[in-house]
Formats: C-alpha cells, structure tokens, sequence
C-alpha cells in the first residue's frame, strides 16, 4: 500500500497484487509449493496517459515455492501461451538477470565509479532513484541519461556464479521450449524485491507504456514479510494495456482440460516441448513438471493442479518409444504408442465437446 494526502484527505491506495498474495499465505499458513492467480483493481499516482491510469484491472499470477530455473522458464512460457489464446500478436519478449543481493552491492560500487564524472548530467529523477533503488536509472526515458547509461557496466555482466548458471539455465530451457526472446541488459524492474530472471512482454500498439505483461523471480520478499525463507516468481499484467494490443476480433475461450507432462531428466525436455505443442494445439492446459525433480514430486504437483491426465516420459518410455498415460479422475494408466498420442488428443478433445 502507499498513501498520500489530498486537500486533507489521507489516502492509501494498492499498487500491486504480489505482497498481498504472500501476505495471505504467511497469515493463513497455505501449504507450499503453490500457483495462485488473482484479478484485483490496482492504482498509480503518476500522470495518465495512454496505457496508463491512475485506476487499472490487473491479472497477476504467483508461483511460490519453487526455486529451479526450469520454473522462472515456465513462467514465462505461461505468459507467452495466455498472450497466444487470448489473441494477441506481434509482441517481444525481452529478458535478464539482476543477480543477488551481493551481486547488487558489489554493482553498485562499479557503476558509481563509472557514473561519477558524468552524475549530474543525470535528471534530478535518475540521481534520486540511484540512492533509493539505484537499478532504476535504467528505467529512464530520457535520451540524455540513456546516452550515458548505453556505456555503463550492467549487472548481467557481474553475477556471481551461482546466478551466472541459473541465468544461463533459464535461456536453454527457453531455447528449448521454442520462446523467442532478446536479452535486454538495461532491463530491471520498479520493485525493489526481484532477485536474479526478470522479464516483460512488449507490444509496439501500446504506445510509450510499451509493456503488456512483466515480472520475475523474488526470492528475498517471503521472508521480508514475516514468513520463511521461500523462493517465488510470478508476473502481472494490466488489463487496460492488453485491450490495446487485441485486434478486434478475439477467440472465445472455452473451459479446457489439464493436461500435466512428467519428464524424468533434463535431457528428455525437448520431447516434453513437443508433446507440449501438441496438447496446445488441441487447446488443452498443459503444465509441465520440473525435469530435475524426482517423479513422486512431479506427480504430487500434478495432482494439487488438478490436472486431468498426465504423461509421463523417461529412461523406460524412451527405450519403448512410449508415453505412460495416466487418467487422474479414475487412476487408470497405460501406455501409449507416442504415434498414438495425436489420436489419444483428438479423442478426448472430441468428448470435451460432445
């Protein structure tokens, strides 16, 4: 919350929807791992503009619990499946690594010591943000800070090893799950809870306020609101500025079964991306479960998603050239020919609209 006074009147008014959803999970003490969405009314003191209102309808989803790098790939996949459905097209997906709080202090100290000769060249509002929440600069739309900050050392380039290797993990899975995407060094995020992946999806019809759909992992701000240590990552998006990328026709969106594939290995993961599209394709969910996480695990997360049917694909699957499918409603499982699976999709996609 934030608040302000107005001719005596004091307000306090919500800006986003991420600390309230941990706030109701500390305080209620939800079980973890977690997928949580939300739709609130949000608000913004800045001066309106298109794409940009003081008041706006935002989406957000959460994903708490869950700290591997397969997870902040999925996220984004996620939002890059929701954008497709709901019939937006023509956007960018722009990503990057902020690194950790250590990363972030020993950063700190380097740019200082690059922007130092040139500080009060900045507008009064980058030399504000650099002593709050110096990651913001980069925000700026101001083409003279810009000039001087193209030059700067970026934090992506100065992670320690441990982000290095998560950040590096993120964008094969990305590669791997057939995203597109740029890397965009300059990129941060307003809030001064993200750690490590950020990202935002952009669109050229949105105008200035460019930005469709953003977020990132934050991983710190669990344990900052009185709860336990717990990795997260999650993004939202204001209703407001997608309206403004959609042509004018868009798909009906029909309630769809769940569909949850359970690789055993990372090396299996480019089968998963294509049983993935398949089941897109026939305009089914689908969640896929961590690679590097053992099949008991995949499975227990399959069933708190209420998936209806789940695949499964390992070392014995691949020898047989097989899919284990198993019925979730009914415990039924069997194997299935993976030339069988199209048919299998087609089938139950025939029933669902029968």
């Amino acid at each position: 919350m934030y608040k302000f006074e107005i001719n005596k009147k004091l307000y306090a008014l919500r800006p986003e929807g991420t600390a309230s959803v941990l706030r109701a999970v500390i305080e209620n003490k939800l079980s973890l791992p977690a997928r949580y969405l939300y739709i609130w009314h949000m608000y913004r003191r800045e001066r309106p503009q298109k794409g940009r209102y003081r008041e706006f309808l935002q989406i957000g989803i959460e994903l708490l619990g869950e700290g591997g790098p397969f997870y902040d790939a999925e996220i984004i996949d996620l939002g890059n499946r929701f954008l497709h459905i709901v019939g937006a097209r023509d956007f960018t997906i722009e990503i990057n690594s902020i690194g950790c709080p250590k990363d972030r202090a020993l950063y700190r100290k380097k740019l200082k010591a690059y922007l130092q000769p040139s500080f009060n060249k900045l507008c009064p509002d980058c030399q504000r943000r650099f002593k709050s929440n110096f990651l913001r600069i980069f925000d700026c739309k101001k083409t003279s800070c810009q000039k001087i900050l193209d030059k700067a050392p970026k934090i992506s380039e100065h992670l320690c090893s441990e982000c290095s290797q998560h950040y590096a993990t993120v964008k094969n899975f990305l590669k791997t799950l057939g995203i597109p995407y740029t890397e965009n060094k300059k990129l941060v995020r307003g809030l001064d809870y993200y750690t490590r992946t950020v990202f935002e999806f952009k669109h050229k019809l949105v105008g200035a306020q460019d930005t469709i759909l953003a977020g990132g992992r934050y991983d710190l701000l669990m344990k900052e609101l009185g709860g336990v240590d717990t990795p997260c990552t999650g993004w939202a998006m204001g209703v407001d500025r997608l309206l403004l990328s959609l042509p004018p026709d868009v798909p009906k969106i029909e309630h769809a079964k769940i569909f949850y594939i359970a690789t055993i290995g990372e090396r299996f993961v480019d089968e998963m991306a294509k049983l993935r599209n398949a089941v897109h394709e026939h305009n089914f969910i689908c969640l896929m479960g961590n690679p590097s996480e053992s099949i008991k695990r995949q499975l227990k997360n399959a069933n708190r998603q209420n998936a209806d049917y789940v695949f499964i694909y390992g070392e014995d699957e691949a020898k047989e050239c097989v899919y284990t499918v198993r019925d979730m409603k009914s415990g039924e499982q069997k194997k299935l020919p993976i030339k069988d699976s199209l048919s299998l999709l087609k089938s139950i996609s025939m029933e669902s609209s029968a």
